[in-house]
Formats: C-alpha cells, sequence, structure tokens
C-alpha cells in the first residue's frame, strides 16, 4: 500500500501563495475580531453591572444603551463569522489525508455559526425592540412583555452558549486531532488549540447546567484564547511554504506549467 503524500493542502494547491495568502487574511481577522468582540462585551457586562443578572435590569439597560447593545451583538457575530473562517483556513493548511475529519470540522462550524447569528441576531433586534416597548410604559412592564422577553433571552442562550460552543468546540477538537498527527506544522501548535476548544465546550457544558456567570466568563476567556491561536497559526503557516516539502510541491506545480506552456500537453 502506498503512503499518502506528506504535503498540505496549501502546498499542493495550484496557486499555494495566493492560499497562503487566505490563510493570513482569516487568521488576522479571527483575532481582530475576537479581540475587538470580547473587549466591547466585557465593557458592556460592567457598564450594566450584570454580576448580578435579571431580566428586568436587562430590558432596563438596553434602551439607554441602545448602540452599545447593537453594537456588542455585531461585534459577536463578526467573531462567530471569523471562527468558521479559521476552521477553513486552517484545512488549507493540513495534509490532504485529513480531509474527512476537518471536513466534519467544517460542518461543525458550519451549524455552529447558523446556531450563533441566530441567537445574537434575535438578541439584537427582537429582544431590543421588546426593551424599547417595555421603556415607553414608564410605570412598569408589563409582565407578559417580560415573560417574552425572557422566553427569547433563553432561546439566545441555548443557541449561543450552548449549542454554538459545544459545536465550535467539537470542531476544534477535530483540527487540534489533526495537528498532533501533522508532519507539515509542529506538534505543539496542538497542545495551544486543545485548552480553547475545551473550554468552548466547558462553555456549553456549565451553560446547560445552569452556571450561566461561569459560562459567561468561560466564553470571555475562550474568545481570547481563540484570538491567540489564531494568531500563532497564522505565523505558523509561513513554515509550511518553507518547508522542503511545500517547496517540492511548488517546483512541480512549475513544471507543469512550463510544460503546458510549451505545448507538450
Amino acid at each position: 500500500m502506498t503512503e499518502a503524500p506528506k504535503t498540505s493542502a496549501l502546498a499542493s494547491a495550484p496557486s499555494p501563495m495566493r492560499r497562503h495568502r487566505f490563510v493570513q487574511a482569516a487568521c488576522l481577522f479571527s483575532a481582530v475580531s475576537h479581540v475587538a468582540a470580547t473587549l466591547i462585551c466585557v465593557y458592556t457586562f460592567r457598564e450594566g453591572n450584570f454580576a448580578y443578572f435579571s431580566p428586568q435590569k436587562l430590558m432596563q439597560f438596553v434602551p439607554e444603551h441602545l448602540l452599545l447593545w447593537r453594537s456588542s451583538c455585531l461585534l459577536v457575530m463578526l467573531s462567530s463569522i471569523s471562527t468558521l473562517v479559521f476552521i477553513l483556513a486552517m484545512r488549507e493548511v493540513l495534509e490532504e489525508k485529513y480531509r474527512f475529519l476537518v471536513g466534519v470540522a467544517v460542518l461543525f462550524a458550519v451549524v455552529a455559526c447558523g446556531q450563533d447569528l441566530s441567537g445574537i441576531s434575535r438578541m439584537m433586534v427582537l429582544f431590543a425592540d421588546i426593551s424599547l416597548q417595555g421603556a415607553l410604559n414608564a410605570i412598569s412592564v408589563p409582565q407578559s412583555l417580560v415573560q417574552f422577553a425572557w422566553s427569547i433571552l433563553n432561546q439566545s442562550i441555548t443557541e449561543s452558549f450552548m449549542l454554538a460552543s459545544f459545536l465550535y468546540g467539537m470542531g476544534g477538537l477535530c483540527i487540534s486531532l489533526c495537528l498532533t498527527r501533522t508532519r507539515i506544522l509542529e506538534t505543539r501548535l496542538a497542545f495551544a488549540h486543545l485548552p480553547v476548544w475545551m473550554l468552548m465546550i466547558a462553555c456549553s457544558v456549565t451553560t446547560f447546567l445552569g452556571y450561566l456567570p461561569v459560562s459567561v466568563v468561560l466564553s470571555f476567556i475562550a474568545n481570547l484564547g481563540i484570538s491567540i491561536i489564531s494568531a500563532i497559526s497564522g505565523v505558523a503557516t509561513d513554515a509550511v511554504l518553507k518547508s522542503p516539502l511545500a517547496r517540492d510541491a511548488d517546483d512541480i506545480h512549475k513544471s507543469l506549467d512550463e510544460m503546458e506552456n510549451s505545448g507538450f500537453f
């Protein structure tokens, strides 16, 4: 049985430099968006003093800080999209023999991104509108409105904190497993990925158990962790094209192009 070639998808691509630029841009996008989302969410959390959380308190906060609320939601959605893009970028770096496992990771990430965008957009638009309706009634917020807002909040927390975090974590663990076996990148890169994706799964588990404050803290830490591993992975991909395997693959493509231009084919 012939052994599978130890060449990454990035190095064996018809245009490796173009793919390389995509990977670099994806890692930068992920790092910046996760830092921005974490900072604005921490600021919002402290501004609203949500350590003592209640639906009524959140409904009072949103109308008074509507721009901050919607900016936070937009940046969180952007960071979710960047996580999907980052996992897609990792697909370009790993060897072709891991295509199935990486495909599973991408599938997890796509579903997670859909769940996350659904939950956060509902909080950004629907929850904000209900809070504004409650603010119009200066005397007291109707109990039915509070219950409706609470149901929206529960759905969004379930989709974003529990489902999306778990699926992103599983997708990241698939990538980490590939990184432990690859010979293109250093194995220690996998050990940088592992704790971050485990934090995502821990965020999901604590949400399921009802420890929402713990889930929020874990989510903040995990997002900062993703920004760090995105930056590290972006630097590590430079080694892919500089490796002998990458240069050999690039030479093969150049030779094929020269033969095609000379009319050999």
